[in-house]
């Protein structure tokens, strides 16, 4: 269920800025805090055995299936808050909300359910969730370093090349200017020893 519906189970629209707030700290008291363990489960990442969980339950561009998550972590297919959802979710919206708190707790008695059993397999799946969400980000910071090194070896050999290349341009007007200077060295003596050729060629 979406956090804003489930609010408004508690906070009723229009009620005065004291009052909702009063009901919204009410609320956050049940939300497991960062870090927090509730239930017991082991969510270590490993080889997925044993009740750990691995990021090779997540598909590709993040496709996630919970349910195999939770079961791949051992936890119980009670399904205590899928249940209380999907039925708080069948009931009309019209309703007060009084009437869907009392409706919650007699379909929680009817089926031999606590809400503190709702409370416990919350907190383990929000602790599976938590792993996966952890053990993904250090697979992604893993990968995006060795892209990261190979994007910096690549770079390191573009240097290197351009340097190279640079250092050819260096060495070919290097060898463009003595041989222009060569050259004209050698035309300066075609030119004098041609003209020397024509003088003595001449009259005389």
């Amino acid at each position: 269920m979406a956090w804003n519906k489930l609010k408004s189970l508690f906070v009723e629209t229009g009620s005065p800025k004291d009052a909702a707030d009063a009901a919204m700290a009410e609320l956050e008291k049940y939300h497991l805090p960062a870090g927090g363990a509730d239930g017991g489960v082991d969510v270590a990442m490993g080889d997925g055995v044993d009740g750990a969980v691995t990021t090779g339950a997540v598909g590709p561009q993040g496709e996630l299936d919970f349910q195999a998550l939770y079961d791949q972590a051992g936890i119980p297919n009670t399904d205590e808050v899928e249940a209380l959802e999907r039925f708080l979710n069948g009931l009309d919206d019209s309703l007060p909300q009084t009437s869907k708190l009392a409706a919650a707790k007699a379909f929680l008695g009817a089926i031999g359910k606590s809400p503190a059993d709702v409370l416990k397999d919350a907190g383990r799946k929000i602790n599976v969730v938590r792993t996966i969400a952890d053990a993904k980000r250090s697979d992604v910071d893993r990968a995006a370093a060795e892209h990261q090194g190979v994007i910096n070896d690549l770079q390191r050999q573009i240097d290197e090349h351009r340097g190279a290349m640079e250092s050819l341009r260096r060495d070919l007007e290097s060898v463009r200017n003595k041989c222009a200077t060569e050259e004209g060295r050698l035309q300066g003596a075609r030119a004098f020893f041609g003209a020397v050729g024509d003088v003595k060629a001449g009259p005389g």
